[in-house]
């Protein structure tokens, strides 16, 4: 049996894990997390955590927050440039795959049991379905599944990078104050941890919100954010919050009529698991299904969140039994 090395890259910290394979499932140990703050790249960091054991590694698989081309990335929140070969060489491991992070999660699905995800939508599963991936955190991934019978084949998007589309009046002001800050809006500027904070200064600025003396002080502002919001303790949190979900309903709409994901739609990242209860009150899919011409079809699209906070890892673990 090959010994192997999965990895996850996102914007904010690396997670790595040895990784045994058995039939249907992956068995993760000696795992380990490293803030990115403090390190000037991931091999920096598979150093130190390389010198814990004396095992070899024969084949690693690494989930990167960015676009994988000929097996390199330059993260997109991250000034790192991460190359395959450049991992072989330097700690003699036989093969490095570099996928993107979201594909990762995708490869993980297969890998989970049913209580890993949390059903907004049951729908109307067919036998034979395209899935949708939708993952807002310290940015937005995105990524589709085309599925043939039982295989699936997962591949990478960067719609997170697209343009973002106002559904309504409020909206349409928010990408007004967006664009006039950056010149551009696209979607992860709205549907990711710092896009929370930039819809609750909106909030502020134009509408009449107030901001807290809590958001003033906190390290994190936009998981109090999420506290406060789900609490009702804060109107604009709340305000937030509503706003926040309906425009992740409208992008995932977007990802499963892109995809035909028939089969459908999964909510992974940092945020969705920390608001299932909202997600879960109607409001999401009463936005999800309102897409015109298709919302007889939308209706029917399984949606869920995963809440198994390490699918990436696991995906990539798995992907490392086919290196």
């Amino acid at each position: 049996m090959k010994s192997a090395l999965a990895g996850y890259i996102s914007g904010s910290g690396v997670d790595l894990a040895r990784a045994r394979h058995h039939t249907g499932w992956v068995e993760l140990y000696e795992q380990a997390h490293y803030s990115s703050k403090g390190y000037r790249d991931l091999e920096s960091i598979l150093s130190m955590y390389l010198k814990t054991s004396e095992e070899p590694i024969d084949v690693a698989c690494f989930g990167v927050a960015g676009p994988v081309i000929k097996n390199e990335v330059s993260t997109t929140n991250l000034p790192w440039h991460i190359a395959g070969e450049g991992i072989e060489a330097r700690f003699g491991i036989g093969r490095v795959k570099l996928v993107n992070d979201i594909v990762a999660t995708a490869h993980g699905l297969t890998h989970l049991s049913d209580d890993k995800f949390y059903t907004i939508n049951e729908g109307v599963k067919p036998d034979n379905g395209n899935l949708g991936l939708i993952a807002p955190g310290t940015g937005l991934g995105e990524a589709l599944v085309y599925r043939v019978g039982d295989k699936m084949y997962p591949y990478a998007s960067e719609g997170g990078h697209a343009d973002f589309a106002p559904g309504n009046q409020m909206e349409t002001e928010l990408w007004q104050y967006v664009y006039s800050e950056q010149g551009h809006v696209e979607v992860e500027d709205i549907l990711s941890i710092s896009g929370l904070e930039r819809i609750c200064n909106f909030l502020v600025d134009t509408q009449g919100g107030a901001r807290g003396s809590w958001m003033i002080e906190a390290n994190d502002p936009a998981l109090i954010l999420i506290e406060k919001a789900l609490a009702g303790k804060d109107e604009t949190a709340a305000r937030t919050l509503d706003i926040f979900i309906d425009c992740l309903a409208s992008e995932a709409a977007n990802v499963a009529l892109n995809g035909m994901t028939l089969g459908g739609v999964y909510i992974g990242g940092g945020i969705a698991p920390r608001i299932i209860t909202a997600l879960d009150q109607g409001k999401f899919m009463a936005r999800f299904v309102k897409q015109g011409k298709m919302d007889g079809l939308l209706a029917k699209v399984p949606v869920g969140v995963i809440i198994e906070d390490k699918a990436a890892l696991i995906g990539a673990a798995g992907i490392t039994s086919t290196l």
